[in-house]
């Protein structure tokens, strides 16, 4: 087998890209054994197997390795997926980075059973099979489904998250990656023949390269500026109690005081109030407002911000025998909420009760 110059090159960039995803494998579980760690390492291991799998090289030269090949790179976006949901703090993970007084949810037998099912089936059809099925276009749609799912849940809480790490890792682990996939998805559901070209392969290789260099970088210079990798960052913001009151720095002292001002007169009631809303109404920039909130007065999301002052008005007029009529929904509106669903989640989720069986208690 003779290789061109640009297929060489092609080859080139990739072991460079597999070389900078191994050590990053290596320092995620030799720093740390939680369920991100683990998930962020295993990511690396099968975005070095689609690497490995798509140069220039013909099929027939892989031999059984093409099938191993094959399997870690189809499991590369349902692994993307779960990393980000973790990564995310969605509620379908809840193995990761948690705080010590929050115990990991086990799976079910009927979930671990399918989940033991489903990796049986992958090793057969893609290791054995080598993917030669409708069965691969079937598990390409899947997969385009869960990494577009990934963008919209990364879009969707953007503007409310607080915690800048978290905020640069959904458009640097989750929006990036996934656009890219997508892309590629889309290429596999089209015309393959277009991705086995040499300029495009070539292309490929010269970005994932790119896109590896900057993560490393933006990683490790993190890792190293505090001693704790990204992962932790997220987890580690500076929590304040209720009984503690918070210590704000000089520069931002005369912001904190406006925004003391403000809530108590109420703006915490306005619909829809947005962190560039609030920024604007008290003229500040919003990047200052979101560290004020987040690092210095402890809420790691907007809304938790917002409802810190909403609910403790809801308990009160709830308590309140003059407010005994109010309907719930009137209530939720007039605190600000968008529907009365969401103002009995945050309301469930602080008091362990529903707004009727709180309104019940007290107005027996």
């Amino acid at each position: 087998m003779t290789l061109s110059f640009p297929d060489l090159l092609d080859l080139l960039l990739r072991f460079l890209a597999v070389g900078q995803l191994s050590l990053l494998s290596l320092y995620l579980l030799s720093d740390s054994r939680e369920l991100k760690a683990l998930l962020g390492s295993s990511l690396a291991v099968c975005l070095s197997a689609y690497l490995l799998l798509t140069a220039p090289v013909p099929d027939h030269h892989y031999g059984i390795l093409r099938g191993i090949l094959l399997f870690f790179t189809e499991l590369t976006p349902y692994l993307l997926w779960y990393f980000a949901l973790a990564l995310l703090d969605k509620g379908l993970v809840n193995g990761g980075m948690l705080k010590e007084h929050r115990r990991p949810k086990r799976w079910p037998l009927t979930a671990k059973t399918l989940a033991a099912g489903a990796i049986l089936w992958f090793v057969y059809f893609f290791g054995y099979l080598q993917g030669r099925g409708i069965f691969h276009d079937i598990n390409h749609g899947v997969q385009l489904i869960l990494l577009l799912h990934i963008i919209f849940i990364a879009l969707k809480d953007l503007k409310d998250d607080l915690v800048t790490a978290r905020r640069n890792s959904r458009l640097v682990l989750t929006l990036a990656s996934c656009v890219y996939f997508s892309l590629i998805l889309m290429l596999e559901l089209g015309d393959a023949s277009l991705r086995d070209a040499t300029l495009f392969s070539l292309g490929n290789a010269g970005l994932v390269l790119l896109s590896t260099s900057l993560f490393s970088w933006y990683f490790f210079r993190d890792s190293f500026k505090d001693l704790t990798p990204l992962s932790s960052t997220v987890e580690n913001q500076q929590e304040i109690t209720d009984n503690t009151a918070p210590v704000i720095p000089v520069e931002y002292q005369a912001v904190y005081q406006q925004l003391c001002q403000q809530m108590a007169n109420g703006l915490y009631m306005q619909s829809q109030l947005t962190i560039k809303a609030l920024a604007n109404e008290l003229a500040t920039p919003e990047h200052q407002l979101r560290k004020l909130i987040n690092q210095h007065l402890g809420f790691r999301n907007f809304s938790d911000f917002l409802n810190s002052y909403r609910l403790v008005e809801a308990c009160s007029q709830l308590e309140d025998i003059r407010h005994i009529r109010k309907p719930i929904l009137t209530l939720a509106l007039e605190l600000g909420y968008g529907s009365v669903a969401t103002f009995n989640r945050a309301f469930k989720a602080k008091t362990g009760r529903s707004p009727k069986e709180y309104r019940d208690h007290f107005q027996k």
